[in-house]
């Protein structure tokens, strides 16, 4: 009887200090791995706002290439979401959601895991070095953490860390390999608008679309200031049809909405809400078309799948800007 006392009084000591310690370990962790991308930051943003292409650099894809995927919420930003199920146990079913992004700076996600209680974030730290390269650090960071979770997390580095590093490493490899675009390119949700719009066409030759444009925009600003419409923007065109030999268009100014029109010419419209890519470009009309390409382009990479009619809003041009390299042209093209 004394042994079994004594074993018992051992073992009780033994899960004391166990207890003791896990009372004593910390109840967060925090594990990080870096790279530097030779690329702006504004390119590896591009990549972690959205999920499109996510398992083109993921550490966990190549473990399980049956695995199910699917996506919701919306495309890109805040809210975006990838789920997976998988029957490899290295795997599992979980999920990522984006929670926030700060411009070319910083990405969060959110990460789920079945039958794992927690819900830790993972964040993306962008510091670009010079014109060229950019830091990246990724991070796993998990608070509340409670019973014998902590000592699990103790071994959390190494867990994790082998997985980031392939990752970051993959990610190194993709954004270093995408095409350098001279427009500036980023997607943006567009709120809706109304407009009032004249449809017209021309041959394909810039000087005559030009002039034709000039002379339907006048026609537009004259009816705003004739019925007192309150302009809500700069005037677009949006284009309705290309050829070799003609090109068909729509003119429009955005206004606040309005009943009734009284020119059969000018007509009203209205422009849905829609997720776009835009296209920040500077310099003259001649080279609206390159422009053009490169956004088509940039979708491709990406993975955006381009749907209805791109239009170019005027930012700045002629009327206001002499140095035509200065006249800013925002394209639009919308995507599902």
């Amino acid at each position: 009887m004394r042994v079994i006392k004594i074993v018992v009084l051992i073992v009780f000591l033994l899960v004391l200090s166990v207890l003791a310690m896990i009372y004593f370990l910390p109840n967060k962790a925090h594990m990080e791995r870096s790279v530097v991308i030779k690329s702006p930051a504004s390119k590896v943003y591009h990549e972690l706002i959205t999920f499109r292409n996510f398992n083109k650099w993921s550490p966990w894809a190549a473990k399980d290439p049956t695995a199910k995927y699917s996506y919701t919420g919306p495309d890109f930003g805040a809210g975006a979401t990838i789920s997976w199920l998988s029957e490899n146990p290295d795997v599992g079913n979980g999920s990522l959601e984006i929670l926030l992004t700060d411009k070319s700076k910083r990405v969060v996600w959110e990460m789920n895991f079945d039958g794992y209680q927690s819900s830790p974030t993972s964040s993306f730290l962008l510091s670009q070095i010079n014109d060229s390269e950019t830091q990246v650090v990724w991070t796993y960071d998990e608070e509340g953490i409670s019973g014998f979770s902590k000592i699990f997390m103790l071994g959390i580095d190494g867990f994790l860390g082998g997985d980031f590093e392939s990752g970051l490493n993959e990610l190194k490899k993709r954004v270093e390999s995408l095409p350098n675009f001279n427009v500036k390119i980023f997607p943006e949700y567009v709120v809706g608008f109304h407009y009032i719009g004249v449809r017209d066409s021309s041959l394909n030759e810039p000087s005559l679309i030009d002039a034709k444009m000039a002379a339907d925009f006048g026609d537009l600003v004259a009816y705003a200031d004739q019925y007192d419409l309150v302009v809500k923007g700069v005037p677009f065109a949006m284009y309705t049809a290309s050829g070799d030999f003609n090109v068909d268009f729509t003119c429009g100014l955005p206004v606040m909405e309005t009943d009734t029109i009284y020119d059969e010419r000018i007509q009203l419209y209205y422009q849905d809400t829609v997720q776009c890519l835009v296209g920040k470009y500077f310099g003259s009309y001649d080279e609206l078309p390159t422009a053009h390409e490169e956004i088509n382009k940039f979708a491709s990479y990406y993975n955006y799948d381009i749907i209805g009619l791109s239009w170019e809003s005027y930012i700045t041009g002629y009327d206001s800007e002499l140095d035509t390299s200065q006249w800013q042209t925002n394209i639009y093209y919308p995507f599902k």
